[in-house]
Order: structure tokens, then C-alpha cells, then sequence
């Protein structure tokens, strides 16, 4: 019975770290995306206080992903043709992938995905 119950323990021991996520507190990555109406200039203020740019992202074309400190980022982004700039703010999270778009009216939004 005690073989049992050892077996038992360590079978269920072995589900339970089986099934947890894959992800262990990695940093949350940020992709943007301009379906918008000309090219975007992005300024990206992180969570840590850096700022970062990404310069030229030409309409139907997006960055590749950047991983960031989870925290409020702040993305000021310039379109050409456009004024004033759209300042947009995300709180991103460990173990998530952003992909934050330029909308065709010019407008901002984000979605997010709990990476595996």
C-alpha cells in the first residue's frame, strides 16, 4: 500500500509539472503592425524609463518583435501626413505577445496573447 501511495504521489507530482506553462516570467515581446494610411515613425518609452525608436514602418508593413520589461509602455507614434502624434499606452505582462496595430482610420489598438 505504501508502494502505492509513493507511486500515486509521484504520478501526480509529474501531471501537475507537466501541464504548467512553458513560459517561466520571460519578458512580454511587442509587435507593431501599420495597416494605416502612410509611414509611421515610433517612439516607445519602456517600462523601464529607456526609449527606444522604430523609424520608416511603411503602411502594410510591421516591426519584428521586441521584448520589453513588463510594466506601462508608451508608444508615441508620428504618421505621416497626420499632425498629431497618437500617443497610445499598453501595461504588458510576463509571458505575453503583443501586436499592437495602426488602424486604417490611423487609430490605435492592441491585442495580446499568453505565450505558450
Amino acid at each position: 500500500m505504501q508502494r502505492f501511495s509513493i507511486l500515486f504521489l509521484a504520478g501526480c507530482l509529474i501531471f501537475i509539472t507537466g501541464c504548467s506553462d512553458d513560459c517561466n516570467l520571460e519578458n512580454p515581446t511587442v509587435r507593431l503592425v501599420n495597416f494605416g494610411t502612410a509611414k509611421a515613425d515610433i517612439q516607445i518609452k519602456t517600462s523601464g524609463g529607456n526609449t527606444e525608436n522604430i523609424n520608416n514602418i511603411q503602411a502594410g508593413s510591421s516591426s519584428t518583435a521586441r521584448s520589453f520589461a513588463p510594466g506601462e509602455i508608451v508608444f508615441t507614434i508620428a504618421i505621416q501626413g497626420v499632425e498629431i502624434p497618437v500617443v497610445y499606452h499598453l501595461n504588458v505582462f510576463f509571458c505575453m505577445d503583443y501586436t499592437v496595430n495602426i488602424n486604417p482610420d490611423n487609430s490605435v489598438s492592441a491585442t495580446g496573447e499568453k505565450r505558450d
